[in-house]
């Protein structure tokens, strides 16, 4: 698990809290950037479905991003689960990013309750168009 602030973040504001479970290095390793361009940013990286249910037991984020196939508790499980019941993280925002071919992201669409599912390879631009609209309202809040 690691936070990483962004490069010019401000005294006195609350930079949008963001939760990436993500198991893959690789894949940890092409989104970190990506989100970071979001200055400032409140990152939490974890690498399983358990690590990051626990988190999101325990804290409120401001967007949650979920890979599909993570160990422990797969990423469209942990969305039905966040939804099910009240939980800090009940209504906030949910990413979820599938390999899945693009049937299977349309059947997935049907029963995963997340706000939005994006495939992998992951394309920067329309992610980091993703993420400023769920966060938008809150950098705005902040600043």
């Amino acid at each position: 698990m690691s936070d990483v602030p962004g490069p010019g973040a401000v005294q006195g504001t609350e930079p949008p809290r963001i939760l990436l479970a993500e198991d893959d290095d690789i894949s940890q390793a092409i989104i970190r950037p990506i989100l970071t361009a979001i200055d400032p940013i409140d990152l939490t990286i974890v690498s399983d479905g358990r690590a990051a249910f626990e988190l999101c037991m325990a804290s409120t984020y401001d967007l949650l991003i979920l890979d599909r196939q993570m160990p422990l508790i797969r990423g469209d499980k942990l969305t039905r689960q966040l939804r099910a019941s009240p939980n800090p993280n009940f209504t906030t925002p949910i990413i979820l990013f599938s390999a899945s071919t693009s049937s299977e992201l349309k059947d997935l669409g049907a029963i995963c309750p997340a706000d939005l599912i994006l495939s992998k390879p992951i394309r920067s631009a329309e992610f980091l168009a993703a993420v400023r609209s769920f966060i938008a309202p809150t950098a705005k809040a902040a600043g």
